[in-house]
């Protein structure tokens, strides 16, 4: 990694601590930022997850559905 490299990847935490420090909104370019936008509408409307899916008995077939 060069020294502007390292300038940069620095700056760019200075401004994330300072928006944090003060209660202001992060830069377009904080990582956590990006993920709160990829993760949101995940689990809406419809969605089950994992734990709410119903799961039937081995061997049942169409016509033991309850």
């Amino acid at each position: 990694m060069s020294s502007a490299e390292g300038n940069d990847k620095m700056i760019k935490a200075a401004e994330i601590a300072e928006a944090k420090i003060t209660n202001t909104e992060t830069p377009a370019f904080d990582p956590h930022k990006k993920a709160d936008a990829e993760n949101q509408g995940h689990l809406s409307g419809d969605q089950t997850t994992c734990k709410e899916t119903p799961v039937a008995p081995v061997g049942a077939t169409p016509d033991t559905a309850i």
